[in-house]
């Protein structure tokens, strides 16, 4: 499991801890990395409190290793409480690492519930544990929300996508511009 991006209150990092401290006993073979910058000591330090043995802080992530990271990941975690359209969450899926996330800003724009990933309300400790643990224990749900992800990138936010929108906008600006 990893989230990628800023740690602290704001992107869930606690709240992933808390989830790290269930999991740890139901999933031993699980492991939790937090990688990028911000509330690292304090969170090292709520880490160390809960003695939790399954999660490490990796750091900010080289772009050079973030390929091969995200690559060997499981699941991306990012139980936001406020958020637009992150990066990570595409990022992710375009590799076909499905996401476990909060239902806030554009977030279920691009994660259907229960298809490509899983959402829930921020705060809801319990509904984090048990996405986690019907995701973990479910080798066909794991398969399809993976294939589901990469498919919703290619054909929701890909370049060919991007640029086939480009193109039909500008057409239509260009037949509106002949009409007058």
């Amino acid at each position: 499991m990893i989230t990628l991006g800023r740690l602290g209150e704001r992107k869930g990092t606690y709240d992933i801890l808390k989830l790290a401290g269930v999991i740890q006993s139901r999933f031993p073979d699980i492991q939790f990395t937090l990688y990028g910058d911000g509330e690292q000591g304090k969170v090292q330090q709520e880490i160390d409190r809960l003695k939790l043995t399954n999660v490490r802080l990796g750091g900010w992530l080289a772009l050079a290793d973030r390929n091969t990271v995200i690559q060997e990941s499981l699941l991306h975690l990012l139980p936001t409480y406020q958020e637009g359209l992150p990066m990570a969450i595409l990022e992710t899926m375009a590799y076909g690492i499905p996401n476990l996330a909060t239902n806030v800003g554009d977030i279920p724009q691009v994660i259907e519930n229960h298809v490509n990933g899983d959402l829930v309300t921020p705060g809801d400790d319990a509904g984090l544990v048990q996405q986690l643990s019907d995701f973990l224990g479910s080798q066909m749900r794991r398969e399809t929300y993976s294939r589901n992800a990469r498919q919703t990138i290619n054909d929701c936010f890909s370049l060919q996508q991007y640029f086939s929108r480009w193109h039909q906008f500008y057409q239509r600006i260009m037949n509106e511009t002949e009409e007058e």
